[in-house]
This record gives C-alpha cells, sequence and structure tokens, in this order.
C-alpha cells in the first residue's frame, strides 16, 4: 500500500521564506545527501503547503532516497493541490527518472537490466549516467546489453568508456558488441587497433571477422599500397579484408588483386574475391567458372556461379544447377539465398528448382528468389503460406552479405530480449506475412489470423525497437480487421501486433481493456506495445501505472511515460 505523504506541523520555522526551504533542499541533492533533503522538504512543505516549487523538491529528494512509493503519494497530493503544474512535463519526467533510478540500485541482476534498458529508449540525456555505469557492471551480460545500447547514442563519454572496453574487456561476446558499437558510432582514431587485432593469430575467427566489418564500414577509398600490403599478408583474415575494401569502395581499378585472391588457398578469402568480382560486374575467367562447376567448399563453388550467371546466364544456370540439386539440404537453402541476389538472371532456375525441391527451407529461398522479381507470385505465395502453416521450427535469416538464407534458427538467449529466439522467429514470420499482403495473395488474412492464434506475440520493448520494421498499411489493415474477432485471443494478438508492428492508435481501446485481469506478463507487453504509439491520451494510464506493487512494472511504466511525454 503507498505510504501517504504527511506534513508534519512544526511550533517553529526555521525557514525565513520558501526560497530560503528551497535552497537548503537543493544543497543537500547537491552534495548527494539525499535523506537530509526529505527531512528539509517534510519540513519545507509543513511551513509553505501551497508553494509548488516546494512540492516538486520534495518529489525530488525522494526519487533521489529511492522512495519511489512515497514519491507518487506526494505526486498525487500535489496534483490535487495544482493540477496543472503537477502535470507539467518537467514534472512527471522527474517522477519516472526517479521510479529508473530505483531499479538501477535494486539488488536483482533483472531489475538493474531493465532499468537500464528503460532509461536507453526514452533517447535522454539523463540515460547516459544509466549506460555508463552499466558499461562497468560486473556482470558480463548487462555489459554486452548496455554496449549495444550505448551504441544508439554519440555522447563522447560513452565512446570514451567503450575505447577502454575495446582494449581490456577480457569476455569475448562482451568484445563483439563493443567492436559493433565501433562501426556503428564511426570510432575511426580506432582503425590502427582493429587493424592490428585483425591480423592477430591469437584472436579468434569471430573477431577477426567482426573486426573486418567494422573497418570496411569506416572507409570511402583505400589507397593501392595499403591493398597490396594486406593482399599480401599471411594473415587470411587481412586478405579477406582487402578483398571486402574493394568491393566495398567499388575500387575497379584494384580488381587484380581480387583475380590472384581467387586462388588463395582459404576459402573465406576466395570467396569473398568472388562476391567482389560479381559487385563490380567483372567478367567471369576460366578459374572462376571451374570454381563454380567443381569447388570443394560450397560457399566458394555458390558465390563462383553467381558471378558467372550475372555474365553468362545460359553457362552459369547449368554450374548453378550442380548446388541447387547438393545432397545437403543446407548448401540447396545458400545456393536458393544466392539466386535471389542474381536478380533476372536466376528466374528461370529458380521457376525449375521450385517444382523439383523437397526441403521447406529450399522451397521458400526459391520463392523468395521469385518473388523478388514479381514472378511466379501464386506460386511462390504458396510456398510461403504452406511453409507459415505446417512449419512449427523456429526460423531465421542468416546474413552473408549479398544473401540472406532462410533457415532454421540457431540463435541462443539474448537477456537484453525476453524470448529471443521466438522474437526472431515472429519477426521472420511477419515479414513473410507482410509479403503475402503486398502481393494482394487472397490466402493473406488467413495467413495472418492463423499466426496470432498459434503465436503468442512477443516482439515488444527493445526487440521492437531494433528488429522490427513497419508493416505495410496493406498489412496493417488486414490486422485491424482482426479486432472484430469473436475470439478474445486473436483480438489480444492483433492489438499487441497493430501497436508495435503498425503503431496504430486505433489498437488502444483494446489494450487498456484487456490490461486490468491481464496477467504480469502480458501487462507488460502491453505497456511496451503503448510505447511503439507513443499516444499523450495514455497518459493518465500510465500515471496510475506508477503506483503498482511490482517495481517492474512501475519501471516500465515509467520508461513508456517519457517516451510518450517527447513523442
Amino acid at each position: 500500500m503507498l505510504k501517504v505523504w504527511v506534513l508534519f506541523l512544526l511550533p517553529i520555522s526555521v525557514f525565513a521564506s520558501p526560497d530560503a526551504a528551497s535552497k537548503r533542499i537543493q544543497a543537500h541533492l547537491l552534495v548527494g545527501d539525499a535523506a537530509t533533503a526529505v527531512e528539509e522538504a517534510k519540513e519545507g512543505l509543513s511551513n509553505y503547503p501551497d508553494e509548488p516549487r516546494l512540492y516538486e523538491l520534495g518529489m525530488k529528494s525522494l526519487g533521489a532516497a529511492g522512495l519511489d512509493s512515497e514519491m507518487v503519494a506526494l505526486f498525487e497530493t500535489f496534483h490535487a493541490r495544482f493540477p496543472e503544474k503537477a502535470m507539467e512535463q518537467e514534472v512527471l519526467e522527474q517522477m519516472c527518472w526517479g521510479i529508473l533510478r530505483k531499479g538501477q540500485k535494486a539488488p536483482g541482476l533483472s531489475s538493474q537490466l531493465i532499468s537500464i534498458i528503460g532509461a536507453a529508449l526514452t533517447q535522454d540525456m539523463f540515460a547516459v549516467e544509466f549506460l555508463l555505469k552499466g558499461l562497468q557492471h560486473s556482470n558480463a551480460q548487462i555489459r554486452s546489453v548496455c554496449v549495444q545500447l550505448a551504441s544508439m547514442y554519440g555522447d563522447q563519454p560513452l565512446k570514451d568508456r567503450l575505447t577502454q572496453m575495446f582494449q581490456k574487456e577480457t569476455v569475448l561476446e562482451v568484445r563483439l558488441e563493443v567492436i559493433k558499437a565501433i562501426s556503428k558510432l564511426r570510432m575511426e582514431n580506432l582503425m590502427p587497433e582493429l587493424i592490428a587485432r585483425a591480423g592477430d593469430p591469437k584472436i579468434g575467427a569471430k573477431e577477426k571477422l567482426m573486426a573486418i566489418k567494422a573497418l570496411v564500414n569506416f572507409r570511402e577509398s583505400v589507397a593501392r599500397t595499403e591493398l597490396e600490403m594486406l593482399a599480401g599478408s599471411r594473415r587470411a583474415a587481412l586478405r579477406q579484408l582487402a578483398c571486402e575494401a574493394i568491393t566495398h569502395c567499388e575500387q575497379k581499378e584494384d580488381v587484380d588483386l581480387l583475380h590472384n585472391l581467387v586462388d588463395d588457398t582459404h576459402p573465406d578469402v576466395q570467396a569473398a574475391a568472388l562476391k567482389g568480382l560479381g559487385v563490380l560486374r567483372i567478367t567471369p575467367t576460366e578459374k572462376i567458372k571451374q570454381l563454380a562447376q567443381k569447388a570443394r567448399d560450397p560457399q566458394v563453388g555458390v558465390t563462383a556461379g553467381w558471378v558467372w550467371i550475372l555474365a553468362e546466364p545460359q553457362f552459369g544456370e547449368k554450374a548453378f544447377g550442380r548446388w541447387l540439386a547438393h545432397k545437403n539440404p543446407e548448401v540447396q537453402a545458400f545456393a536458393a539465398s544466392a539466386l535471389a541476389a542474381a536478380g533476372p538472371y536466376g528466374v528461370e532456375l529458380a521457376r525449375t528448382y521450385l517444382k523439383k525441391a523437397k526441403d521447406p527451407y529450399v522451397q521458400a529461398n526459391l520463392a523468395l528468389a521469385l518473388i523478388g522479381r514479381r514472378e511466379e507470385c501464386t506460386q511462390a505465395c504458396q510456398v510461403l503460406e504452406t511453409l507459415l502453416g505446417n512449419n512449427d521450427e523456429k526460423w531465421m535469416v542468416v546474413e552473408g552479405g549479398l544473401f540472406e538464407t532462410l533457415t532454421k534458427c540457431s540463435v541462443t538467449h539474448n537477456p537484453a530480449i525476453p524470448n529471443y529466439p521466438e522474437v526472431v522467429n515472429q519477426t521472420v514470420r511477419l515479414q513473410f506475412l507482410n509479403l503475402l499482403a503486398i502481393l494482394e495473395y487472397p490466402g493473406a488474412q488467413e495467413a495472418i489470423k492463423t499466426f496470432l492464434k498459434q503465436k503468442q506475440w512477443g516482439v515488444t520493448g527493445l526487440a521492437a525497437e531494433t528488429l522490427l520494421g513497419e508493416g505495410d498499411e496493406t498489412a496493417i489493415d488486414h490486422v485491424r480487421v482482426l479486432l472484430d474477432e469473436n475470439d478474445s485471443q486473436i483480438r489480444v494478438e492483433a492489438a499487441l501486433v497493430l501497436a508495435t508492428w503498425g503503431r496504430d492508435p486505433t489498437a488502444i481501446p483494446h489494450l487498456l481493456a484487456v490490461y486490468p485481469n491481464a496477467d504480469r506478463h502480458l501487462q507488460i507487453k502491453i505497456l511496451e506495445s503503448l510505447g511503439r504509439i507513443g499516444d499523450r491520451d495514455t497518459i493518465p494510464f500510465l500515471l496510475e501505472r506508477l503506483k503498482e506493487p511490482s517495481l517492474v512494472i512501475r519501471m516500465i511504466a515509467a520508461s513508456i511515460l517519457i517516451q510518450t511525454l517527447n513523442s
């Protein structure tokens, strides 16, 4: 039960004026003495109960002291006396930050993590202090999440801390996230160290590849001398970097280096060189044609076939057929995804093998290749509809530069995103449903309905911000219709999808009606979905949630309220 704010009546005032009271409270807050600031605020309000500024400082003091329930109770008293003043944005945000800071200091790691994510999603400058502390946390998972979140900000203190982590972090998974962040924030001052790491024989393959991606992202052109040095390195990762740099910068004058590296002994280097030749539309040599037909490594063979089919479709198709008929379905699926990157040159091959393919993932990748060219759309949509309805496995899309392959999900837990593998699965499935709607496939409506009935929607919070795109209006219309379904489960799931995927305010009444009787898990999803919409009409509802007994609910509501106030 919320504690009631008691106005202490003292016989003699120690304050000469409200201004003096305010200054005393602020002085204690300035030196970090929140407990004394609370006592000063109580005494000040007992003497000057009609002074709005003292209510604000009282709330700030209680928030700093971690007494968030008392802070919310004081807000209610403030609101009863000065409704307009209490609803000012600065006051509301201050109260929300007090709740988030309470979570930051909570003993449980999950509460700390939620407070950090909630703070970061506000995109407010106050979130920087949360992230800086999180980047120095003793728990590796929290550090990893904070690195991901820090990449959404460009503040120099965060960059400085990321630099320190790049040099000293000992946990591999955290280091990989740090390199991603360095690339996203374009921290080019770390290029020499990234190059050294990419060429270090003691560094693992994952970290080398991440360093290569970061380095390529920094450059718009690379000097010939530098490329020659990389291409001639004894380190495979640096030779691969030379290929990626030439491709990224589209330096046709340096294709001779790519031709040389097609003969490399390392398959990753060969594939990178072939990819560059294909992107730059270079006529394939006899060596490339041989690799397309006889390479031992499927990645090399498929990429060589892709280069050939772009230049000479009639001959490249025959070589490509070897990989589409490979005994390993995973190789077939990879080859099918390469056809999608071949544009019009892969249509006939995709049409032919779609009739022959038995593996559902091979069928789906071929269907996507045809849909990309708007060929055989009805048949391709039927393939996707069947896969959506009959395949219960979790899916993911593996990005390999030019080729994006639909495959069985292999991702592991992500502490920042609950049910992460399922979230990835739902995101991919929703993309397929979006395609069916865009193509005006007759079965799109029923496919969306089946999806909502079979799956509990889980793409909310950080996952929605980082993984989920925006639905096409046609697909959104299909979901909106389902708000009138008799089945209550479908109505709820439709409202959640409509809010997170479509940011559609028509979902709000349905979500608010469900909230009181929902379990805690669903309540969290409803709150996060409301955050995606950002409608200011939900502010009274969100304020009520700040009184909830659950700190997790209060923190999520506080984060959503800040986002809504700034939307």
